[in-house]
């Protein structure tokens, strides 16, 4: 994935530096040589966003790890359906489980496990999942919102 961002990143540099050399009317040994440079100047830049990604907001990267180019399926399976589905092509690592927030695990992978341990606490980072749905742990946010809906809820005398 990190190799990806580099790469990705990296191509993007060359080609608006190839794009914009041309445009612009340069020679093209000028254009190569400061092509050259974006290529890593933008790797560069690929990498430190990995990073700060990696480090800040990992669910990010999961994220696109889920993400598969094109939108024809991804290397787990497709999955079918909402609720009871089940994935079309089984898992190479071993079976293939589900709890009770739809996150499919293969078995035996102690990273998922943690992560899956986390999930079920009802806290994942500095979220807090109610009814499959992340939602950020912003305590006086909540409060508030529970404040107006007990006033809602209580018979107006007057």
């Amino acid at each position: 994935m990190q190799l990806g961002f580099l790469v990705g990143f990296a191509i993007l540099g060359t080609l608006i530096s190839t794009v914009c050399g041309f445009l612009v009317g340069n020679r093209i040994t000028y254009i190569l040589f400061v092509s050259a440079i974006s290529t890593l100047a933008f790797g560069g830049l690929g990498f430190g966003v990995y990073t700060v990604l990696e480090k800040k907001v990992p669910e990010f990267l999961e994220f696109l790890q889920g993400i598969s180019l094109g939108g024809f399926g991804s290397s787990e399976g497709d999955y079918e359906g909402e609720e009871g589905g089940s994935f079309a092509s089984g898992s190479e690592s071993g079976s293939v489980s589900g709890d009770d927030f739809g996150v499919q695990t293969a078995a035996g992978d102690p990273a998922m496990d943690a992560k899956l341990a986390m999930a079920k606490s009802g806290k994942f980072g500095d979220h807090i999942i109610v009814d499959k749905i992340a939602i950020k742990n912003e305590p006086k946010l909540m409060a508030e919102a529970i404040r107006t809906m007990l006033a809602k809820d209580d018979p107006q005398e007057g």
